[in-house]
């Protein structure tokens, strides 16, 4: 498996299309921090909800990145779709952790902050960072070419979906009581930014239900997305 992510970065930053989501994220973090001093956690929210953004489109971008013929040839080659899938899933995750490290240290290492953000406060940042990155890139799987032929509608849909998810909160609250189990539906990025901005006054479980609601809703999407892989595996066989 470490060979095929290997060659999934190779053949992925061969491609170039890396490098408008890197780009974006990067110069994204960069204007944020261009004025300083910064709070921490603040700061670190903003650039968490940065990373969703940019794991989405990253997600997107990657998944598409391959010639059909290529990932047909390289999937003949593992006799699996779901071992593709798989390794698809690893070099994305290697990807988003690499940039929630690169993200989170950026700040620390330049001085941008206007107090010393200590270790509870950097771990926070550093889950909080991967969670949501990781989220991102659950929802690109879902709108990848072989599920949605046109790029115009997959980008529609997605920048839907990140506005509809940046907005959780405030949309739920006008929902009528009998619909409220509804915001359990919407991708949870509004809670963990609220929990990431409040984690200086709120308790510490207060801080942990939004990082499992995330943490469980991302496990049931790739899931899901596994399940369909191997069902199309098992069809083709």
């Amino acid at each position: 498996m470490t060979s095929l992510v290997v060659y999934m970065l190779r053949s992925y930053t061969l491609s170039q299309r890396y490098f408008a989501p890197f780009a974006g994220i990067l110069i994204a973090v960069l204007v944020l921090y261009s004025y300083t001093p910064n709070p921490v956690m603040n700061s670190y929210a903003a650039t968490a909800v940065i990373l969703f953004i940019g794991c989405a489109c990253l997600g997107l971008s990657f998944l598409n990145h391959e010639h059909p013929v290529q990932r047909q040839l390289t999937t003949v080659h593992l006799r699996s779709i779901r071992k593709y899938n798989m390794g698809c899933l690893l070099t994305l995750g290697v990807l988003t952790l690499l940039l929630d490290v690169l993200i989170v240290v950026y700040p620390l290492v330049t001085g941008r902050f206007d107090e010393q953000a200590g270790l509870y406060r950097i771990m926070l940042a550093l889950a909080g960072h991967a969670l949501l990155g990781l989220l991102g890139i659950a929802i690109s799987l879902f709108l990848q070419s072989s599920m949605i032929k046109k790029a115009s509608h997959a980008t529609g849909i997605m920048l839907c979906v990140i506005i509809v998810s940046i907005g959780g909160t405030k949309i739920t609250e006008f929902l009528p009581g009998s619909l409220t189990y509804l915001r359990f539906l919407l991708p949870p990025v509004s809670p963990v930014m609220d929990a990431m901005m409040n984690a200086d006054v709120i308790s510490g479980v207060a801080v942990l239900v939004p990082l499992l609601h995330i943490t469980i809703y991302t496990a049931l999407l790739i899931g899901f997305y596994g399940y369909r892989a191997g069902k199309r595996d098992m069809n083709k066989n």
